[in-house]
C-alpha cells in the first residue's frame, strides 16, 4: 500500500534510466580508442547519439527527451566530477605510475633465483577494477614504496588488447581475466595470487612471505 500507483511517472523514470544508460554505453565506446582510430571512435560515438536522441524524440516527443537527456547529462557529470575528486584525493602527492618491465615468465624465474621478489600485474586500460587496484593500492604508501625496493621487480601484463602471452599467463595460473595480481620469490617460486581486489595487507603479506622476510 505504500508503494506509488501506477500512472505517467513510470514512463518519465524509464526514459530518465534509458538516458543514463545509453550514457554508460557512450563510455564504452571510449574504450574502443585502444582498438580503433580516434576518428573512427568520434564517429561511431556521433553516429550512436543522433539514433538515440532521433528515437527517442520519435518515441517520447521533445519535452520528455529535453528533461530526461538533462538529468541524465547532471547525473553522469556529477559522478565523474565525484571520481575525478576521489582519485586526485588518493594520488595526491604520488606520481602517475611505477617503473614496470614487460611479462616475461622466463625473467621472472631467473629474477627468483637471484634472490629478488617479483610483483606481477596482468591490466588492462577498459578494466575499472584494474583501476581501482591501482589508484587505492599500488600507488600508495606503504605499497607503493614497497614496490620501489632495490629488491623487488615490478612487471606488468597488458590485456588490453588480446595478447596470446597474456592468455596463456593466465589460463596457466587458472584465471581467465583480469586484474590479476601474484607475487613471486625465493620462498615462493610458484607465486602466490592476490585477490581481485587488492588490500594493502594483501600485498604487504604476500612480498613478506615470498621474500622471507
Amino acid at each position: 500500500s505504500l508503494l506509488p500507483k501506477p500512472g505517467r511517472w513510470m514512463s518519465i523514470v524509464k526514459t530518465v534510466f534509458a538516458g543514463l544508460l545509453m550514457l554508460t554505453c557512450l563510455w564504452l565506446v571510449t574504450l574502443l580508442s585502444s582498438f580503433l582510430p580516434t576518428l573512427a571512435v568520434y564517429v561511431i560515438f556521433t553516429l550512436i547519439s543522433f539514433v538515440f536522441l532521433a528515437f527517442m524524440v520519435k518515441l517520447k516527443g521533445k519535452r520528455a527527451v529535453l528533461i530526461s537527456t538533462s538529468l541524465g547529462l547532471l547525473l553522469g557529470s556529477a559522478g565523474m566530477l565525484a571520481a575525478s575528486l576521489t582519485t586526485d584525493q588518493w594520488s595526491q602527492g604520488l606520481p602517475d605510475n611505477l617503473v614496470w618491465q614487460e611479462l616475461d615468465t622466463a625473467r621472472i624465474e631467473q629474477q627468483v633465483k637471484a634472490g629478488k621478489t617479483v610483483f606481477v600485474d596482468v591490466t588492462a586500460d577498459w578494466c575499472i577494477t584494474c583501476k581501482a587496484n591501482k589508484v587505492g593500492v599500488l600507488l600508495q604508501d606503504p605499497v607503493y614504496s614497497k614496490l620501489q625496493s632495490d629488491n623487488l621487480v615490478t612487471m606488468n601484463g597488458d590485456w588490453t588488447v588480446r595478447s596470446e602471452k597474456v592468455t596463456n599467463y593466465l589460463q596457466n595460473n587458472g584465471r581467465f581475466g583480469v586484474p590479476f595480481n601474484i607475487v613471486y620469490g625465493p620462498k615462493a617460486p610458484n607465486g602466490i595470487p592476490l585477490p581481485v581486489i587488492l588490500t594493502d595487507d594483501a600485498v604487504m603479506n604476500a612480498i613478506k612471505q615470498a621474500s622471507g622476510e
